[in-house]
């Protein structure tokens, strides 16, 4: 049995505060029931080969003069970018490049890539005079674009996918960049949102990514307030994320609304997120919707949450905000509703007002399907695991239409029970646990209060809880055989009396692992030195990991 005592900070301008701390027991089983063949989330190796006729660019390049061979590459990326046509490959050799404008993708069919067995870094951080630029921009006549294994950092987005600028289903000139892929990047630091997909971008492919500190523009303390998600999906239809690792997010991980159809959102680990962790739906301006296709103005359609893995979410784990046949199984949610504001529940049925328009849009969720879920929630969670708002505005607006359409989750809260809210007034509900909660929704059956035994990756051990959550490990892509030219910074890292000490050029997330693996604390570092208690015997041995890429191993002095 280990004791996990885990210390979250926020980064505050000129030192890091404390927000708040807890001590949790969890049981590590000798085996579990479930199948144990990992996914893994995060950038994979860059080992897809360079085409033969790819245009290619170097720090060393020459815009002047240069070909875009191998031998007289470019320097710029836009640069390359004006001599490709559209199927070419453009390949980014190692080192960093900061573009004097976003990397602006405007033709189809489009690669942007390191080369294989480098890393290329698009350095937008350090651009200020054009502040509303991105990192890098599929424009909308530009697609069947792809972006890979390339490192992207700052810009307004990190990456966005753009549309022609008014949405307008009767113009036939109104469409967007589709068939996009993302896949094997690092993108982060985006003043806003890290990635947005725009009205009519079809067909996105997000994947194999490290998504995460998004909302620079913003002053800490995050409380979930600010705009600017992980991944902002707004009317984008048959967007796939999956396989992505998604942590530190301003305010949500990952929403897809504005009438989003038929998105799939699987076999993400989201970490760390100050608002919600997924949202199906949100709240749109009524301008962004499809009103000929959508004129009940749903936020989502048929969207499907499955098999992620949501930890410290500052809002609720996952949220519906006016879907239609939503589908959210096998999700395990740990830790939600842990932020500043305290805001909804663990999984959270809320309203849209879009616009406050009397009569006309903000629907309630229907039909969603949501089963074979795990909610574990610490003691000192004040929060509903389940609610189902109501709003007076325009007369009225309900979170759900009938009752939800629920069955065999698994909810655990240490040390107490488990409460559930429906804050309807022809279905008023309050402080329920789960025997009044399933009398009052006429389902819910087959879903159990016990602790589900997670082990150090999240799954169940409690054979009562069999099917329920993610259902194989979760595991961040630690890769070593991608190599930066770039020399990295020296970081210095010792335990002093029980002192974690870390000096580094870097802001940056540290965490701590025992030696099994399992994650014992992560807080937020800023740049330069930093020094905080880490509750852990002398003696110990602890794995220390810094997200810029480094890792030490030491005792506990």
């Amino acid at each position: 049995m280990f004791i996990l005592n885990i210390i979250f900070m926020k980064k505050y301008r000129n030192f890091i505060a404390v927000v708040f701390s807890f001590s949790y027991t969890i049981i590590i089983a000798a085996f579990s029931t479930q199948a144990q063949t990992p996914e893994y989330v995060g950038p994979r190796s860059n080992i897809g080969d360079d085409p033969a006729n790819g245009i290619y660019v170097s720090p060393n390049g020459n815009d002047s003069n240069a070909t875009g061979s191998i031998d007289k590459p470019f320097k710029s990326i836009n640069k390359a970018l004006t001599k490709a046509e559209s199927g070419a490959t453009i390949i980014i050799c190692g080192g960093t490049y900061r573009e004097e404008r976003s990397v602006r993708v405007r033709k189809p069919n489009i690669t942007i890539k390191s080369r294989k067995g480098e890393w290329a870094i698009i350095d937008m951080v350090y651009n200020p005079q054009y502040e509303w630029d991105s990192g890098v921009i599929f424009d909308y006549d530009a697609s069947g674009g792809k972006l890979q294994s390339v490192e992207v950092r700052g810009g307004f987005y990190a990456v966005s996918i753009e549309t022609t600028f008014r949405w307008d289903p009767t113009n036939p000139f109104t469409y967007g960049a589709s068939d996009i892929t993302i896949e094997d990047c690092k993108l982060h630091h985006s003043r806003y949102d890290v990635v947005k997909v725009k009205p009519n971008c079809n067909n996105v492919t997000i994947r194999y990514n490290e998504i995460h500190n998004s909302g620079q523009a913003f002053t800490p303390p995050f409380n979930g307030d600010d705009n600017a998600e992980g991944i902002d999906n707004v009317n984008g239809d048959n967007m796939t994320v999956h396989n992505n690792y998604i942590h530190d997010i301003c305010t949500n991980g990952i929403y897809a609304k504005g009438g989003a159809t038929d998105v799939v959102i699987e076999k993400n680990r989201i970490e760390r997120t100050y608002g919600a962790g997924i949202m199906v739906g949100f709240d749109t301006n009524l301008e962004w919707f499809d009103s000929i296709a959508n004129p009940q103005y749903y936020e989502n359609i048929r969207g499907i949450v499955r098999n992620n893995l949501i930890i410290d979410s500052g809002w609720e784990g996952i949220g519906l905000y006016a879907s239609k046949d939503a589908q959210v199984y096998n999700n395990t949610v740990v830790n939600a509703v842990c932020g500043i504001s305290q805001y909804h529940s663990a999984l959270y049925f809320g309203v849209s007002p879009q616009d406050y328009v009397v009569d006309l849009g903000h629907p309630a969720n229907v039909n969603s399907n949501i089963h074979h879920n795990v909610v574990c929630e610490w003691s000192s969670s004040n929060r509903p695991m389940i609610e189902i708002r109501y709003s007076s505005d325009c007369g009225g607006i309900s979170a759900l239409s009938g009752m939800p359409n629920m069955s065999k989750n698994c909810y655990y809260i240490a040390g107490k029970n488990a409460v559930f809210n429906d804050q309807r007034p022809n279905n008023f509900l309050v402080n329920a646990v789960l025997t009044d909660w399933k009398l009052h929704i006429n389902g819910d059956n087959g879903s159990i209060e016990v602790n589900p035994e997670l082990n150090a990756d999240y799954l169940t051990t409690n054979p009562q809880c069999e099917g329920m959550g993610i259902q194989f490990p979760l595991i961040v892509n630690n890769n070593t055989d991608i190599n930066t030219p770039v020399k990295t910074p020296e970081v210095f890292v010792n335990i002093i009396n029980g002192n974690l000490i870390v000096e580094s050029p870097f802001a940056e997330t540290i965490q701590l692992y025992s030696i099994t693996g399992a994650l014992l604390s992560s807080t937020q570092k800023i740049e330069g030195k930093m020094s905080y208690f880490i509750h852990q015997p002398k003696g110990t041995l602890i794995i220390v990991k810094g997200s810029s890429g480094w890792a030490k191993k030491l005792i506990v002095k």
